[in-house]
């Protein structure tokens, strides 16, 4: 896939490449997978997107570059069912935020509006059902995108480095070459391949045998969302994967479809090591994060914070005389503890904790202004090394 996009004429970016492959392919799937791609104007985000729906046949694809305010609730009932609505601009779809946000949750659109009924001349009301699911791609250049917009999407960015640009520099002069050329008549036959293998996906559905070693922390309300896309991530690369796997059965509960007619049979295929290995590295690198994105205090304090905890587990385990089935992640602390322990002053310790906080590093568990506040780590000591991790998830797969 990646050496395809190569082909296609889009260099570097291999986990946001990955990352819309997947997310395009989903477009089949119960539970497809949306991404906003958020960058500075001319970084590359329309080029991300185009090269990545290129993929895409064109019956499963609507690309618009504007959409008003009430124009998907008039759409035909299975114009946009298992397909992909690409929106190029984030600023041209401002007003279609709200229906773009329940498209993706609710699978679809329903709006009933007032006509008059041309026998009678009486006002009456029409229904209007969109039906989904539907995967969304969009791009957009402001940061400060509707939060409840922006959480029903896999934000990802592009590389804006020297690096990128000196690459991407280096290969725009190559495919003026005669090498270029030749890579250039590939292109049509490369495109058409993948449009045609996505035709022969199945729409069959996927189960993970391995879920009850994955899980994810759930100190925050954010994980309701954030699970879900980790976990289809995986799901995402085992049905792009269906051919390499047995596909199974099971009978479906409940009453058959008639009297003398058997209950319809489910055919799945099942999750495996690679799929989640694969998956959980590229869910990693979109929604991971880095130490980096702290001040070297807030980062100091953290490690004290990590440290403290440490000590006081230790304390609860000597007294009790065994392990009492408490973690780090149980223990509360308050801010006086933290000024004992670390020595540094009330204000510094205000300061820097309020910036764990926001990072979501740390909870605050409760308490109101001006009355004690206790505080619990989420953070597990991912990281250390500089790289990256998703706060809360636990992969215990061998």
């Amino acid at each position: 896939i990646l050496k395809d996009y190569e082909t296609c004429g889009l260099i570097g970016e291999e986990s946001n490449k990955l990352l819309c492959y997947l997310a395009m392919t989903s477009r089949k799937m119960p539970e497809p997978l949306s991404v906003l791609i958020l960058s500075s104007s001319g970084a590359g985000k329309t080029a991300l997107q185009d090269a990545a729906l290129s993929f895409c046949p064109a019956e499963d694809l609507v690309k618009l570059t504007s959409l008003s305010a009430k124009a998907l609730f008039y759409k035909e009932q299975a114009s946009l069912k298992h397909k992909v609505l690409a929106i190029e601009e984030g600023a041209g779809a401002e007003d279609a935020s709200y229906a773009i946000r329940n498209l993706i949750s609710s699978d679809g659109l329903t709006s009933e509006v007032a006509m008059r009924d041309p026998q009678t001349g009486k006002l009456t009301t029409m229904a209007n059902t969109v039906e989904g699911p539907v995967a969304v791609f969009c791009t957009t250049t402001d940061p400060e995108v509707d939060p409840e917009t922006k959480s029903r999407f896999l934000v990802t960015g592009i590389d804006e480095s020297r690096e990128q640009t000196r690459r991407i520099l280096d290969f725009q002069r190559e495919r003026h070459t005669v090498s270029g050329l030749q890579v250039n008549l590939e292109k049509e036959k490369t495109l058409r391949v993948h449009q045609n293998f996505q035709r022969l996906l199945k729409p069959l559905a996927v189960v993970n045998p391995h879920i009850d070693k994955l899980s994810y922390s759930d100190d925050r309300l954010q994980g309701r969302r954030a699970q879900p896309q980790y976990l289809n991530i995986i799901n995402t690369v085992a049905f792009l994967r269906q051919f390499q796997k047995q596909v199974k059965t099971c009978q479906a509960t409940g009453s058959a479809g008639g009297k003398n007619k058997p209950a319809e049979a489910l055919r799945y295929i099942e999750v495996d090591n690679l799929d989640i290995e694969t998956g959980h590295k590229l869910a990693v690198e979109i929604l991971g994060k880095t130490l980096d994105e702290l001040s070297i205090p807030a980062r100091d304090l953290l490690d004290l914070i990590d440290k403290m905890l440490s000590v006081k587990l230790e304390e609860i385990v000597k007294r009790e005389g065994r392990e009492n089935g408490t973690f780090k992640r149980d223990l509360t602390f308050t801010r006086r503890e933290l000024r004992e322990f670390s020595g540094w002053t009330n204000y510094r310790v205000h300061t820097h904790i309020r910036e764990l906080v926001h990072l979501e590093y740390v909870l605050l568990e409760s308490g109101r202004s001006n009355s004690l506040q206790t505080y619990k780590l989420i953070y597990s000591g991912e990281g250390k090394e500089g790289g990256k991790f998703i706060p809360g998830v636990k992969n215990d797969l061998n």
